[in-house]
């Protein structure tokens, strides 16, 4: 028997949020959907299969301006 490959995260995403509408706003998720999208990102391949993990730090830090946990920020 085969395993299943898993989705790029992009794919992933954009399959969850298709099936809860693009319209819809993260504020209106239900707690479940929430899970939903969370598992389904975990489930997805590692996102710095694709992007350096230092671009995805960066990127990180820009958007939030905090430094990722997982990250060492020297």
């Amino acid at each position: 028997m085969t395993l299943p490959i898993a989705p790029k995260p992009i794919d992933e995403l954009a399959h969850i949020l298709e099936k809860f509408g693009w319209n819809t706003r993260f504020s209106d998720l239900s707690e479940a959907q929430v899970h939903t999208l969370i598992f389904g990102i975990q489930e997805a391949q590692r996102l710095d299969a694709e992007i350096a993990i230092g671009k995805l730090e960066e990127t990180y830090y820009k958007s939030t301006g905090s430094w990722p946990s997982t990250s060492i920020p020297f």
